[in-house]
């Protein structure tokens, strides 16, 4: 006899300042958490992040009852099951994170690319329910794509696919943590976000720039000319971004999650005005309002949860 699918799902969210991991019933419902937060270099080395996970599943789900999903940062290949690199976490080489969770958990494990993960989650029970062509950023540490087509996760012959946060928006722009120069993962996520706002400090000849994208928005909220300077620039910037991937995909809806995008009323007016203004108004046409994820930071996670009931019910990893 078949056994029967899980009730419930844990998923977990691996990001640049720690790990978030939920547990979450049949019918989306976040029924516990659990985090650890470690934005240190060593935080992100491949021993911590593994045992955070771990422990995370652990704590949501000492059973091997619950189907578990783990949502990862970088370039996973779905081949292999082995995570390629990850731009943001440079000791992840060929890492067989899967393997390395089943041996140590003793049960599967389905991991999936952090952005792919998010728009699964808001697709099932958030911003995108309903709908079947979107297109989410999620603006943190990095910034992640993740693509619905036709009702269905795109990632490509191996896995590859969706990396809009490596589309190219400055020839000659600032190294990116992937080798290259210029991606809008360097512009629009929330260190690019810093970087612009120092860049701005020392031409004004302003010491102690804010070291956080919170910070900058505090800033802003209080009417500091700089900060406002900076949140512009980074406004031209994700807007080029949001325009290349609507004359890819000219989806039904953007929706934007992750840190920075908990700021999002701060300057959704000023975003949708400069994507108006740069998109092929045919690809845009159903965008606007741009979206807010109803899931917040916890997309990743949720998503993570929602990939794992699929693999175990046989649907595949949509």
């Amino acid at each position: 006899m078949t056994p029967l699918p899980p009730s419930d799902a844990v998923g977990v969210d691996v990001g640049g300042h720690g790990v978030k991991a939920v547990r979450v019933d049949a019918e989306g419902s976040v029924v516990g958490r659990w985090s650890d937060h470690d934005p240190s270099p060593e935080g992100r080395s491949v021993a911590a992040v593994l045992d955070r996970v771990a422990r995370g599943i652990e704590a949501l789900a000492p059973a091997p009852r619950a189907a578990v999903g783990v949502a990862v940062p970088g370039f996973f290949d779905t081949r292999s099951r082995v995570v390629r690199s990850s731009p943001n976490f440079p000791d992840w080489v060929d890492v067989p994170l899967q393997s390395l969770l089943e041996d140590r958990l003793g049960r599967p494990v389905i991991v999936d690319n952090d952005a792919n993960a998010a728009v699964a989650g808001e697709a099932w029970v958030g911003a995108a329910r309903g709908l079947r062509d979107v297109v989410m950023l999620t603006l943190g540490t990095g910034v992640g794509t993740g693509f619905l087509v036709n009702g269905r996760v795109v990632r490509g012959a191996r896995g590859g696919a969706a990396e809009g946060g490596h589309v190219v928006i400055q020839t000659g722009g600032r190294r990116c943590g992937c080798g290259r120069y210029g991606c809008l993962e360097t512009y629009a996520s929330g260190p690019g976000l810093t970087a612009t706002a120092a860049e701005v400090w020392r031409h004004e000849r302003r010491a102690d720039p804010p070291g956080t994208a919170a910070r900058v928005f505090e800033l802003l909220a209080a009417g500091d000319e700089e900060a406002e300077t900076a949140v512009g620039t980074f406004v031209d910037h994700l807007a080029r971004g949001i325009t290349v991937l609507l004359h890819v995909f000219a989806p039904e809806a953007v929706v934007l999650g992750g840190g920075v995008a908990t700021s999002l009323e701060a300057f959704r007016a000023d975003l949708e005005e400069r994507v108006r203004a740069l998109a092929i108004p045919a690809t845009a046409a159903d965008v606007f309002p741009l979206r807010a994820a109803a899931l917040g930071t916890s997309a990743g996670a949720v998503g993570a949860a929602r990939l794992a009931f699929l693999h175990c019910r046989g649907a595949g990893a949509k």
